[in-house]
C-alpha cells in the first residue's frame, strides 16, 4: 500500500508514543505484589505480564510494519499494539470483577 504512507506514518508515531509513555506504569508494576497473598493470585499476575507485554507488543506494532511494507498486508501488524490494548483492558477488567479491585483475592 504505497498510497497509504501518511497513515503508516502516524499509526508508527502513535504504537511509539504509547509505548514510551507506558514506561512509568511498567516500572511500577512489581508494586502489585506488595499486598499479602497477591502473589498467589492468578489474575494479578495475568496484568503484571499484560503491563509488561504492552509496551513491547506497541514497539514491534511500530516497528514490523516498516520491516515488511513489500507485504501487502503488513498495514495489519499495527493490531499488534490494539493486541496490547486489549490485554491490559481485560486484565483489570478480570481483576475488578473477580476480586473487586484488589491484587490479593
Amino acid at each position: 500500500m504505497p498510497h497509504k504512507k501518511g497513515l503508516r506514518i502516524g499509526l508508527t508515531i502513535l504504537s511509539v508514543l504509547g509505548a514510551v509513555m507506558s514506561m512509568p506504569l511498567v516500572m511500577f508494576s512489581p508494586m502489585m505484589f506488595d499486598a499479602p497473598g497477591s502473589d498467589e493470585n492468578p489474575l494479578a499476575q495475568f496484568l503484571f505480564f499484560s503491563v509488561l507485554a504492552f509496551p513491547l507488543l506497541c514497539l514491534m506494532g511500530g516497528i514490523l510494519p516498516w520491516m515488511f511494507k513489500r507485504h501487502p498486508k503488513s498495514i495489519w501488524l499495527y493490531g499488534l499494539t490494539g493486541l496490547g490494548i486489549l490485554l491490559l483492558i481485560s486484565a483489570v477488567t478480570l481483576l475488578e470483577v473477580a476480586c473487586s479491585g484488589d491484587f490479593s483475592c
